[in-house]
């Protein structure tokens, strides 16, 4: 069964690819040369998760489906993070001190 040590390897794909230039028919590679498309994505891939949510809310979809938008959004989310250098360990730390265990904002998403 996945967990979260999977969003790891997920990192180490996405690293790998935009260090390999020969890559030039990868995906991730083609969305970190064109940032404006990966934030799109980003924004689309969300807004299918918002309605995937709300109709899985209302009993017109499965959950199945909504974790599939989220999987979506989170590969993207990652490939914008990459473009900007900018790590999930950094976005960790953030979570981790608005949550309260390192002082700073308290509460803020708890």
């Amino acid at each position: 069964m996945a967990d979260e040590r999977f969003l790891a390897q997920l990192w180490a794909t996405i690293e790998a690819r935009k260090a390999d230039e020969t890559a030039t028919e990868s995906y991730t590679r083609k969305l970190l040369a064109n940032p404006s498309k990966a934030r799109k994505k980003v924004a689309e891939e969300a807004y299918e998760v918002n309605e995937a949510h709300q109709a899985l809310l209302a009993g017109r979809d499965t959950k199945d489906h909504l974790a599939n938008e989220a999987a979506d959004l989170v590969y993207h989310l990652f490939v914008v993070l990459a473009s900007a250098d900018v790590t999930p360990s950094e976005v960790y730390t953030v979570l981790e001190r608005r949550h309260g265990t390192t002082g700073g904002r308290e509460g803020k998403t708890s």
